[in-house]
């Protein structure tokens, strides 16, 4: 089998759905659901950060997938994005700088 690169993705849950009257045994539910689907993420290797964007009422993801379209299936089977919590959300591919590329120093530099 072939060994690809993955790339990462940053996902952003936006427009918190207020048109759905949640009750907190709904909430309750679907909280956990979602948390089952973050265990599963992870336990593939393709969850790499995760959590509630502090002070907004929106919520992000770090995926590490071999495509754009394994991460979007990846949100779309989210409880949260099937049960209309979130009216919308972006998908935007990263780049990891970090101490081991050097911050990517390198490759920004003008005239390289």
């Amino acid at each position: 089998m072939e060994n690809r690169t993955k790339s990462k993705f940053l996902v952003i849950y936006q427009d918190l759905n207020y048109d759905i009257p949640f009750t907190p045994e709904l909430s309750d539910e679907l909280t956990k659901k979602h948390v089952e689907h973050c265990r599963d993420l992870d336990s593939r290797g393709i969850l790499f950060l995760c959590g509630p964007v502090m002070g907004e009422e929106k919520g992000m993801f770090i995926l590490s997938a071999e495509s754009l379209e394994e991460a979007e299936d990846c949100v779309n089977r989210d409880p949260f994005i099937i049960n209309k919590c979130y009216k919308s959300y972006v998908i935007n591919e990263i780049e990891e700088a970090n101490a081991g590329n050097n911050y990517l120093l390198e490759k920004y530099l003008s005239g390289e």
